[in-house]
Order: C-alpha cells, then structure tokens, then sequence
C-alpha cells in the first residue's frame, strides 16, 4: 500500500500542509488509493526514508518521493493514465501557472494563517515552528503576522484567479487537472485551518468548493478547525 507522510495539527485528524494537500488531490485524480501518515512538525524520524526532512513524502513499493511536484512528477510516469501535468510544453505550462499564482498568493495567505498554525499545532511543535518560521522571515510571528493586510493583499492576487474562472470551471478547462490541484492545496490549506479569506460568491469560491465537494464525496469529510468567522466580501467592481 502507498504511503503519504503529510503533517497535522495537534489534533492528528487536521491535516493542513497546502503541499500535502496537492498530492492528497493528485492522487484521488489518479484514482490511487493511499495510507495517511501523519506526522508532527518536529516527528522527523519517519522521512529518513526520503533522505531529507521536510513533507509530503510519497512511499510506493521501493520507490520513495519528495517534494509534491516531483511527486506529481512520478505519478505521471509510473500511471500515465489521466494526466496531471503532461509532457513537454503543457508540463512547462502547467509549472508557470503554478509558479507565478503560488507565489502571489502564498505570503498574503501566510500573513494570515500564522497564528492559526501557531494555535493549533501540538504545544511541542510551537517552538520549532517559531524559530524556523522567525529564522525564515527574519522577524517574529508576531510581527509578520497581519490578517488585515493579508487580507487586502490576498484580494488584489485573486484578481487574475477570478477572471480565469469566469469562463471555465477549472483552471485547466471543464475538468480539474494538476494545475488546479497545485494551486487548489493553497486553498485547502486556508480552509481546514478554519479560515476563508475569499468570496463565498465568486468564482474563486465556486470553484474551491467544487474541489471541496469532489473530494469529501470520494474520500469522506475533512476535518476543519473551528472556523474563526474571516471571510471576504464579495467585490463590488
């Protein structure tokens, strides 16, 4: 059986990493079925298979992957039915679209979702997550972390998102596909923190919802934080 070692919170059952999210989606895409192993922040002991520490990390028989687009990757080759970045031209398509839209919306995000993380991860982890996080950011939590800002900034990015989807229902056309599920772990990430800092009502909201929807009718609920009432007003122009 395939396993995917993917981060959680202190409840082991809140499963938030955006890029655990991804491969989550990737493999329900591909019809693949999986084992969960979650882990805590500082729970590094179980990737020594990967030769490095970080999450997700995708076990397959003896084949062992890290980093969720070259696990897109692998999974590409290994079961090229359904197609999750291509070959060639539309792979390199699919790693810009990801590149430049995961980039606009990850630090608004992050100014937001810190002290979400910071609350709801095991009390062991908070410390490890401070110091790498303040090491990486080269400030505090408590400095960095700004949901109004975040907030603001998070509206502004979604703009090319929102007139994307005004003509299709996915960012890869009619049906999801990986550039959908790359960006879509983002998202994922927000939501199972309890957080939605975008439009209910818009297609932005239309169409992480029908992510949402698919994947709760194949794999069952997500578990989410208690929601902490943030939600974008739907925009006026």
């Amino acid at each position: 059986m395939r396993e995917l070692f993917e981060l959680r919170g202190a409840d082991p059952e809140l499963l938030f990493s955006p890029y655990c999210w991804r491969v989550r989606l990737a493999l329900l895409h591909k019809g693949l079925e999986f084992h969960s192993r979650p882990l805590c922040f500082t729970d590094k002991a179980p990737l020594a298979c990967s030769g490095q520490q970080l999450v997700p990390v995708l076990r397959d028989g003896d084949c062992v992957v890290h980093d969720s687009v070259a696990i897109f990757q692998y999974l590409d080759r290994a079961y090229p039915e359904r197609p999750l970045l291509g070959t060639g031209e539309a792979q390199s398509r699919a790693r810009l679209l990801e590149r430049v839209i995961f980039q606009a919306l990850r630090m608004p995000l992050l100014k937001i979702l810190v002290p979400r993380v910071h609350a709801l991860i095991a009390p062991a982890d908070q410390a490890y997550f401070r110091s790498t996080r303040e090491k990486a950011l080269g400030m505090s939590l408590e400095a960095f972390a700004d949901p109004q800002a975040g907030t603001a900034q998070l509206r502004q990015a979604l703009a090319p998102l929102e007139a994307w989807l005004a003509d299709q229902p996915y960012l890869d056309g009619d049906s999801a596909g990986g550039s959908d599920y790359l960006v879509g772990g983002l998202f994922f990430w927000a939501w199972c923190l309890g957080t939605q800092p975008w439009a209910t009502e818009s297609n932005v909201g239309a169409w992480f919802q029908r992510l949402l929807n698919h994947y709760q009718t194949s794999c069952g609920p997500v578990k989410r934080a208690e929601p902490d009432g943030q939600a974008l007003a739907v925009p006026t122009a």
